[in-house]
């Protein structure tokens, strides 16, 4: 705020003029509001690594359910925004998925 202040008092001692302080900072935001439009950059959506799925599932017979030790998010279940969470992990592809999700995913 002091930068803007000093800047007031400079524009005011060059130009002769005496405004207010407000009708000084106004025009001044929004300039500054459109500079930083006109320089912003499109922010992509983060994907994340990408996947070893296409590998991982050349070797279907290795790829059994199994207990783990703590209960995660079902990765099928996530991505349609469903909550459901499973102790159960493929053995291969060390990702949780619930039962009803792991033979559709393995297809």
């Amino acid at each position: 705020m002091t930068v803007v202040v000093n800047a007031y008092i400079l524009f005011r001692e060059s130009k002769q003029r005496k405004i207010p302080l407000l009708q000084f900072i106004v025009p001044l935001a929004e300039a500054m509001m459109m500079e930083g439009k006109e320089n912003a950059t499109v922010k992509r959506k983060r994907t994340g690594r990408p996947s070893n799925a296409s590998k991982l599932m050349l070797n279907v017979r290795n790829h059994l359910p199994v207990e783990g030790p703590t209960r995660r998010r079902c990765v099928c279940c996530a991505k349609v925004k469903k909550e459901k969470r499973t102790k159960t992990v493929c053995t291969m592809c060390k990702i949780a998925l619930c039962k009803d999700c792991f033979a559709v995913y393995h297809t």
